[in-house]
């Protein structure tokens, strides 16, 4: 099981790795979706990357890779890190019990200083993912056109 989840991750790295974008289209792709994983889109993240999509030209694969930043692995780390920014204590970021009315009461209290909080977070992260990605792409389309100039001079000699 775990050879079989190796393969299908070098795979998907490997499908990445092959994109035919630009590396700003791919950086670009990357953190949109870096930045709709962090922030709390509660499941519309995939519908916000299509609308988002009409509007600028980016890759919507990568984007959807990048959304993988939210995963529920690392969302403590922006739960935690929105809430040290606005000064809100992660334990008031649950579902409290009682009505309806309960929950809406609470969450106006601390709901626009969490998602300020949070979209502060999320910009910074999909600006930091964009500038990584960007940097790893530009180096790898190097590094594939000075293999094809050395193929190309490789072959240039052979028919010498």
């Amino acid at each position: 099981m775990i050879n079989r989840l190796k393969v299908k991750l070098t795979s998907a790295v490997r499908k990445f790795l092959s994109l035919r974008a630009s590396p700003h289209q791919i950086a670009m792709g990357f953190a949109i979706g870096a930045f709709i994983g962090v922030f709390p889109t509660f499941g519309f993240g995939a519908l916000i990357i299509l609308a988002i999509a009409s509007f600028w030209k980016f890759n919507i694969p990568t984007a959807i890779i990048g959304t993988l930043l939210g995963n529920p692995l690392l969302t403590p780390v922006w739960i935690t890190s929105s809430c040290l920014l606005t000064g809100i204590s992660p334990k008031d970021i649950k579902l409290p019990e009682g009505t309806l009315s309960t929950v809406l009461s609470h969450y106006s209290q601390i709901g626009m200083k969490y998602l300020l909080g949070n979209f502060s977070i999320s910009v910074l992260v999909a600006i930091v993912s964009y500038f990584v990605i960007l940097v790893i792409f530009k180096k790898l389309k190097h590094r594939k056109c000075d293999e094809k100039k050395t193929e190309e001079q490789s072959a240039e000699r052979q028919l010498s």
